[in-house]
């Protein structure tokens, strides 16, 4: 027998009727729910499909949606200006940036520009700091979407080991402290921890978030066991095209995870279920304002 694998889009659309009927809620009371992005420059096409196709998702819960496009020339001064004017207008309920931004400018020092009450991607590090003290819900929305995944398992966290294979500011560590939360015993360690085998064979929870194709292998895993792919990696096929793998060698390791454990999918996986913990945040960030 082999693992049970957590369907991503079915669990993201879920979620859409959530987000959804709180959207209409908020509609009802004379408030909509407000998202605005800002684009800088459009030679990445990954990241205008990204905008263009959160934007659509948005129309189609009742989200208000606004895309800020500025010129591949844009200054820290001209992104950081448009950031801030965002913090002042009440109609806007949530702030984001898509990424990459111009080599010249440093991400972190834009995002945390963004207004802790409107950060809905949690990259503000005040957010980052609430959600260690829980005092936040807005947490970062991969974070978010490897929780709700692993309650979709219906394993209780308290007690349970959870190895998180991965620190990066905002999806490792934030994975780790919101497993804390619930009383896990969290192990944080990356592609460089000795013997790293031999801990994730102790996790019933395991966390992939290392961006290493393959790292996760079959005999890495225990039976039973949780794991929560994140790794996003394009590899070319065997048939010379590009295709998405995660960090977990998947079919090998849903044999050897055997009847009672888990495994997401990459792609169908964590993604679809971070879009809908965007959208949540967004909902939710207007009715903590309304």
């Amino acid at each position: 027998m082999t693992a049970s694998i957590i369907d991503g889009k079915h669990l993201a659309a879920s979620y859409r009727d959530l987000i959804a009927k709180r959207a209409g809620a908020l509609r009802d009371r004379g408030r909509a729910a407000r998202l605005d992005a800002v684009l800088v420059g459009s030679e990445d096409n990954a990241a205008r499909q990204y905008a263009e196709s959160q934007g659509k998702t948005c129309r189609e819960l009742g989200i208000e949606y606004v895309l800020h496009e500025l010129g591949s020339g844009a200054s820290f001064d001209d992104i950081a200006g448009r950031v801030l004017l965002l913090n002042t207008k009440e109609e806007v309920s949530a702030v984001m940036v898509h990424l990459p931004l111009p080599g010249a400018v440093d991400p972190y020092s834009i995002q945390r520009l963004i207004a802790p009450e409107k950060d809905v991607e949690g990259v503000n590090p005040a957010n980052i700091g609430n959600i260690v003290y829980g005092r936040s819900s807005l947490a970062p929305c991969t974070a978010s979407a490897v929780i709700k995944m692993i309650e979709h398992t219906g394993i209780e966290l308290r007690g349970k080991t959870a190895v998180v294979v991965g620190a990066s500011n905002h999806v490792g560590k934030p994975i780790a402290v919101l497993l804390m939360r619930q009383d896990a015993t969290v192990v944080s360690c990356n592609k460089w921890t000795p013997a790293i085998d031999d801990l994730m064979r102790r996790a019933d929870v395991l966390i992939a978030a290392a961006g290493v194709p393959g790292l996760i292998a079959a005999r890495a895993v225990k039976p039973g066991a949780v794991v929560i792919d994140v790794g996003v990696n394009r590899l070319k096929g065997d048939d010379g095209r590009m295709k998405t793998v995660g960090d977990v060698d998947f079919d090998p390791v849903r044999l050897a995870l055997g009847e009672g454990g888990w495994v997401s999918p990459v792609p169908g996986g964590v993604g679809p279920v971070t879009i809908s913990m965007l959208l949540l945040n967004v909902v939710e960030a207007a009715e903590h304002q309304l």
